[in-house]
Formats: C-alpha cells, sequence, structure tokens
C-alpha cells in the first residue's frame, strides 16, 4: 500500500496564510476570503478526485489530484497537498490500484485540514473585527 513518506507534515502551515495577507498579515480579510474559497473548491475537488476514482477517470483524476495539490500548497496544507502529489502521480501512470490506496488517506486529510481550517477561521473572525 502506498502511503505519505515518514516525515510528519503539519495539516496548516499559519505563517504561508499570514503571507497571503501582505504587511497587514492575518487581519486581511483576502485571508479569511481565500480560506473560503479555497474550502468551497477543494471540496469539489475531493469529491471528483472520488467520482473519478469509481468510473476509472484517469484525465479527470489527474486533473483535480494536480488542481488540488497546487491549491492546497498555495495555502500551506501541505500534507493534503503531498498526498494530491501521490495521486496524481498514480493518475498518469493509470494505477488506479495506487490511487484508490490513496483515497482514505486523502480523505483523512481532508477532513483534518477542514477541522484545522475551522479552528483557525475562529481565531481570525476577532482580528478581522478590530480591522
Amino acid at each position: 500500500m502506498t502511503t505519505l513518506n515518514d516525515k510528519k507534515t503539519s495539516v496548516l502551515d499559519e505563517s504561508t496564510l499570514t503571507s497571503l495577507g501582505g504587511t497587514s498579515g492575518l487581519a486581511s480579510p483576502l485571508v479569511k476570503r481565500v480560506i473560503t474559497l479555497y474550502r468551497q473548491e477543494a471540496t469539489k475537488l475531493v469529491h471528483g478526485i472520488e467520482n473519478a476514482c469509481k468510473s476509472d477517470d484517469q484525465e479527470a483524476l489527474s486533473r483535480s489530484a494536480h488542481t488540488l495539490k497546487s491549491s492546497s500548497a498555495s495555502i500551506g496544507a501541505y500534507a493534503l497537498a503531498q498526498v494530491a502529489k501521490q495521486i496524481e502521480h498514480f493518475a498518469r501512470q493509470a494505477s488506479f490500484t495506487e490511487v484508490k490506496a490513496l483515497l482514505a488517506q486523502l480523505l483523512s486529510e481532508f477532513t483534518r485540514l477542514m477541522d484545522e481550517l475551522n479552528f483557525f477561521e475562529q481565531k481570525l473572525t476577532p482580528i478581522n473585527d478590530l480591522a
């Protein structure tokens, strides 16, 4: 079974989100907007990956995994990005057995990230209310 490498990767790198806010850091309304948009798109992409796995749709699987990998890395969700990268790699090789073995790990990382984003947004609310 294929798994994420042994290196421990945190769910969310807060410094990446801070840098998205520019000089305002986490106080920037942009940070909250990025999280909201990411959450919406990532949910669609994960469902797309699940559906593509069920139908062995190599093109849709590769495209969804690639997009999830890139967007996850851009907000600092490196653990999820790493799993999506592995799925993309195996999708390009049409190794559906490997992809399906990684699907549970993808869903687990996605759930962990959504929980972390919820917690993170609660921290942001007081900051953005002061801005």
